[in-house]
């Protein structure tokens, strides 16, 4: 592996060891990293900073002893609850995006019909359910807090019967979310999926839906807080009482990992950039895609704040490692929050000093999009719960969105389809 760090004019220098191990079909992938303070990022020259990429075998080596310890010894004592959101999908995957335009505008114009031979399936959905589902193939203890009706209940009981005593649920009866996932798998652009919501009462999710749960009556809301490894607040963008919500978990949850993943916030990115300013000391991680990443530069454009790389709506700029990189040292310096920002191209964290960017890994057939980043927020939160170095959080998340995007093993990879994985393809 080469471990890059920038040069800086002040006279520091980075260091590089080299293990140029290359024997594996994903030898391509390449982690690098840089320590310095927002004041240099300006600074930094994308020739130096991106000058080698670097072999990651040693890192994944390094992750498949460590899930072996793991494995091999007793269950491990990480507790996590995570809140509030559960939809059923109906994912509808299109080939031909033109040809859906084209037809459905025909079935308008005769005053309607059915446009057959489309390929649908409805799975459990919702980023809160996701990362549950994700976390417990982990091997993690989880307190899953949601919403959801009779049909509701039956679906998450079903889902979750596996895990048996592993996974607790406290769902209160209301209405869930109802989703219809367009998946287009056109292959003049990137796999993407656009979603039409009906997002139920994870709409109005306050704090006494999850303190009047039937099913916690014997360690009750505070208790659970009060004994997770992390708490997880997901998909506040739909949630409007998110930010009530994140205030009561978060502060009754004194000596936890506090993690965020906001989702989609472009219809409230101003009001999600002023919450971070006035709650950054609630939150430890926050996690967030690219589009989430262009919504809150778009947002501070609206401010006095300056950012590293000018952005407006018509001109997103090229994304590309080291811009990735400037934005996640610069945002995490401005709110006093740990950034993960994770895109197709690949994945940075950051904590205002140090940078970490890992290139990822490209399925060679993606058969599910839906859910892939909160199976890469699972993956990073595991890592990090499992005290593995910045570099192997990134790694492991990486390979763990793979193989979900993959769909090698019908359902998300347990931690003996990891090791298995990293076995035959990194040693």
């Amino acid at each position: 592996m080469w471990c890059l760090e920038s040069s800086y004019s002040d006279g520091r220098k980075g260091n590089e060891n080299n293990n140029n191990n290359n024997n594996n079909s994903n030898s391509n992938n390449y982690c690098i990293c840089f320590s310095g303070g927002y004041a240099h990022l300006d600074k930094i020259d994308e020739t130096r900073f991106l000058s080698s990429k670097s072999d990651v075998n040693i890192i994944f080596k390094n992750i498949y002893h460590k899930l072996n310890e793991t494995i091999q010894s007793n269950p491990m004592d990480i507790k996590i609850t995570i809140l509030p959101d559960f939809f059923i999908d109906r994912v509808i995957k299109i080939s031909n995006m033109e040809y859906l335009t084209d037809v459905v505008e025909r079935k308008i114009k005769v005053g309607g019909g059915s446009v057959r031979g489309l390929s649908s399936v409805d799975i459990k959905g919702g980023n809160a359910v996701n990362v549950a589902y994700c976390l417990a193939r982990l091997g993690v203890k989880v307190d899953l807090f949601t919403v959801g009706d009779e049909v509701g209940h039956s679906v998450l009981d079903t889902v979750f019967k596996k895990f048996s005593s592993q996974v607790h649920l406290h769902i209160k009866n209301g209405k869930h979310g109802l989703t219809t996932i367009f998946e287009f798998t056109d292959t003049s652009f990137s796999v993407s999926n656009v979603m039409l919501s009906d997002v139920g009462d994870n709409g109005n999710f306050g704090p006494e839906l999850i303190e009047s749960t039937t099913n916690c009556d014997d360690d009750g809301v505070l208790s659970i807080l009060g004994s997770s490894s992390a708490v997880v607040l997901t998909n506040w963008a739909s949630n409007l009482r998110g930010t009530e919500l994140m205030k009561y978990v978060f502060k009754n949850s004194a000596n936890s990992l506090h993690f965020l993943d906001p989702a989609d916030i472009t219809e409230r990115r101003g009001e999600f950039v002023r919450d971070l300013k006035n709650h950054s000391e609630l939150i430890d991680l926050l996690s967030i895609n690219e589009n989430e990443l262009l919504q809150i530069i778009y947002a501070l454009s609206d401010t006095d704040d300056v950012v590293p790389i000018s952005l407006d709506e018509k001109n997103t700029g090229p994304v590309t490692p080291l811009n990735l990189c400037k934005h996640a040292m610069f945002l995490s310096n401005l709110f006093k929050i740990d950034f993960c920002i994770h895109t197709m191209m690949g994945s940075v964290w950051s904590d205002g000093c140090k940078t970490v960017f890992v290139n990822s890994i490209t399925p060679s057939k993606i058969n599910i999009v839906s859910g892939a980043g909160d199976s890469w927020d699972s993956a990073f939160l595991f890592g990090h719960l499992m005290n593995f170095t910045d570099e192997e959080k990134l790694c492991f998340a990486n390979l763990f969105a793979f193989l979900y995007l993959e769909n090698v093993y019908d359902d998300p990879p347990s931690l003996l389809d990891i090791v298995s994985y990293i076995h035959d393809y990194y040693f």
